[in-house]
């Protein structure tokens, strides 16, 4: 509950510290969920990931930017062997339980072009979640 207390000290306008917001801020991290799935794709795709329509009304998850971007070179890369994860973010009050099998979101296989005289980045993959492009 650090975070309903940090509004409430600052509705209040009472003086917060350090430790409040650092407490605060944990329980806002976004989780990263396992599907257990790997996807193979061409070169020229990528797999947009989107939330599930009911997840915000129903279970009050959300993906924090939007949609997620898998570039088709995230598989089977050394750090995590590929498997897609869910970023997610809880923003309800209780912590949700996602059980084996529970549908959270779904994938969509997308092609991409280059603009004309354009290289494809080859830039080499050196993890997970926010590597593409280091």
């Amino acid at each position: 509950m650090n975070f309903a207390k940090i509004l409430w000290n600052q509705f209040h306008q009472k003086k917060l510290t350090s430790e409040d917001y650092v407490g605060a801020q944990k329980e806002l991290k976004p989780f990263l969920v396992p599907t257990g799935i790997k996807a193979y794709m061409q070169p020229n795709e990528f797999l947009l990931l989107a939330n599930r329509s009911s997840n915000p009304l129903k279970r009050s998850l959300i993906l924090p930017n939007g949609v997620g971007i898998v570039d088709a070179d995230y598989y089977n890369n050394d750090s995590n062997e590929g498997e897609i994860y869910f970023q997610l973010l809880n923003f309800g009050v209780k912590d949700i339980v996602i059980k084996k099998g529970e549908r959270i979101g779904q994938g969509i296989f997308m092609p991409f072009l280059l603009a004309e005289d354009e290289n494809k980045p080859s830039a080499e993959r050196a993890g997970g979640f926010g590597s593409s492009g280091k």
